[in-house]
């Protein structure tokens, strides 16, 4: 009797523990999400960018179904207290970019359209690269002020080899 409710409890155990493995997956599969990639090699390249950053910093990228995001942490401990800032491409709706970032600026990054400025945090960029107002491919940059030396690096050396589709 009592290695039969033994066994009821293992087997009731390892239910719940494919269950909640089963919705884990699942729950990534939906939202699209990858796992999340950590380097300090001072470059990064995907499909779409390509740029050098400080080898002082960590990235760690997310890649989500409609976009890539990639944080800068001064540290192996990516916490907020040592998150620095980030580069993503995403669709955004930019219509109330002015109300925002009213201190921005319209400008060009290589034949495309931009808003950049610096906020109390650091400096910003908005790479807008399409010709649409909403919803409208990005590439967003923010960094705190601390860092503008990283953000001016990634700056000098981004190249946008395709725009996502």
């Amino acid at each position: 009797m009592i290695k039969k409710v033994k066994f009821k409890k293992l087997n009731i155990m390892l239910l719940l523990l494919v269950l909640v493995i089963g919705i884990v997956v699942i729950l990534s599969w939906a939202t699209g999400t990858s796992s999340k990639e950590i380097s300090n090699n001072g470059t990064y390249e995907d499909q779409y960018v390509k740029f050098s950053y400080p080898t002082s910093l960590v990235a760690v990228q997310y890649t989500f179904e409609n976009s890539t995001i990639v944080d800068f942490y001064n540290s192996n401990q990516t916490s907020t207290d040592n998150y620095v800032g980030n580069i993503r491409f995403s669709t955004n709706n930019l219509t109330n970019l002015k109300k925002v970032y009213p201190d921005g600026s319209l400008g060009q990054y290589e034949g495309y359209r931009t808003w950049q400025g610096n906020n109390t945090n650091g400096p910003y960029i908005y790479i807008l690269l399409s010709s649409a107002d909403a919803p409208v491919k990005t590439l967003q940059m923010d960094f705190k002020s601390g860092y503008k030396s990283a953000y001016k690096e990634i700056m000098n050396t981004l190249k946008i080899k395709k725009i996502p589709s």
